[in-house]
């Protein structure tokens, strides 16, 4: 599946926005901190909206939420897989940093290593409880219990990967979210909601009338019927806040915790790893189409304890995505790939099968000459024989023509930065 939607994309959200009109960045932050809502969707490629240019998926939500946002069209994630890229989001960290690298020890395994390593790191939603903040959690947990990262309300305990309740929020209705919103607000306390629906991820079972939309367009109609059923939830989250008088007081992220189609989710293609990230701050942010600068998920904890008014945890490298200054000078982000289980906490490259810098031109891949030894699985895609891949993404957005041979000075330079990021330790 290829795409051509950087010219549609750009005059949708002009056509969007132009309705729309905010002040620049207001670098000062009330006493009284604002609501943080985070949207995560689940398995989700990112050209797959309509504010991205696709030319048959309707968001009309997600579109209206892109046209008051600053939206970087070129986020990332740094891990491909959902335990990881969750989990850098709740502590700012990298793979490699927090330990959980893939979704299941190797011959599941014993989970608690990885457990207490975690809880060691740094937590976003404990760290917002400095200024009062109450944090409710849906969705995936990898680590049995969101309550030992500081949310301080969940949907119970979730085991390695979700409960029955806490994966059926949005398909089965809102009503937590919903009731969480009610009591922060009798309470007077500045809220976090961490909504991540399981979303457009399979099954894919959508409402018949919205499957019906789409089954024209053969295999892929479900997939897409699954799109849209994520942007009504968001829709119906979006208008209880608007409903309830909270819509300016309200910051709105928008991410996705890895991509989609098929054999690209756990590999580290465009398809794989990269995602639009928004921002909507009423009267703070004005709206803005970003298709050059790039962001990442390593930066939403810093960015969102900057909402908050709280600095950042030493630990965590990441930035602040509303200091513009900051991401304009930036040059690389970073990546890595590992196989789906994971071997030793400690060692995080005891399962690596790659690592990854993105330029604003360029994308270096660099796979490991020694792969982890696993167990096979049949839609985890292989490396491929070349261990090095560079792209040109200007000219070559979907990663069709490896570049490394003909342009070693470009690998040379890339793969000077890629080690000083992280260089793994010889297994």
């Amino acid at each position: 599946m290829r795409y051509s939607f950087t010219a549609l994309a750009v005059a949708i959200f002009a056509l969007l926005t132009a309705v729309v009109v905010a002040p620049a960045l207001n670098a000062d932050v009330a006493e009284a901190p604002p609501n943080i809502v985070l949207i995560i969707s689940d398995d989700h490629g990112f050209p797959d909206y309509g504010f991205m240019g696709h030319p048959d998926i309707q968001t009309p939500h997600l579109d209206r939420l892109a046209s008051e946002s600053h939206v970087y069209t070129r986020g990332y994630v740094s891990t491909p897989l959902c335990c990881p890229s969750l989990t850098t989001m709740q502590t700012g960290l990298y793979a490699y940093q927090h330990g959980y690298t893939g979704n299941d020890p190797a011959a599941r395994g014993d989970r608690q290593p990885w457990v207490d390593h975690y809880k060691s790191m740094p937590q976003l939603p404990l760290m917002l409880q400095e200024k009062g903040y109450l944090s409710l959690h849906t969705g995936k947990f990898w680590q049995k219990d969101p309550a030992i990262a500081g949310f301080t309300h969940t949907m119970g305990e979730t085991g390695r990967h979700g409960s029955k309740e806490s994966l059926g929020i949005g398909r089965n209705g809102m009503q937590p979210v919903y009731d969480f919103i009610d009591q922060a607000q009798d309470q007077q306390k500045p809220f976090l909601v961490w909504y991540a629906p399981f979303l457009p991820h399979t099954p894919h079972n959508p409402p018949e009338r919205l499957l019906s939309k789409y089954k024209h367009l053969g295999h892929s109609a479900k997939y897409y019927a699954m799109v849209e059923w994520l942007d009504e939830t968001c829709g119906e989250l979006l208008g209880t806040l608007k409903s309830k008088g909270l819509e300016e007081n309200t910051v709105v992220l928008f991410v996705s915790d890895n991509g989609w189609p098929g054999n690209d989710k756990v590999y580290p293609s465009e398809l794989g790893m990269r995602t639009p990230i928004t921002i909507k701050w009423p009267g703070k942010v004005a709206p803005k189409m970003d298709v050059s600068n790039m962001a990442s998920n390593i930066d939403l904890a810093p960015t969102i304890l900057s909402i908050a008014g709280l600095a950042a945890h030493p630990m965590m490298p990441g930035i602040d995505l509303l200091d513009f200054d900051v991401v304009e000078k930036r040059k690389y982000v970073f990546g890595d790939n590992y196989h789906h289980d994971m071997l030793q906490v400690d060692r995080p490259e005891a399962s690596l099968r790659g690592r990854v810098l993105v330029s604003k031109q360029w994308k270096l891949i660099v796979w490991q000459a020694k792969q982890p030894e696993l167990r096979e699985i049949p839609w985890l895609t292989k490396p491929p024989s070349d261990q090095v891949e560079l792209f040109n993404l200007q000219l070559d957005p979907f990663e069709q023509s490896n570049l490394a041979i003909v342009r070693p000075d470009i690998v040379k330079a890339l793969r000077t930065e890629l080690d000083a990021w992280w260089t793994p330790r010889e297994l």
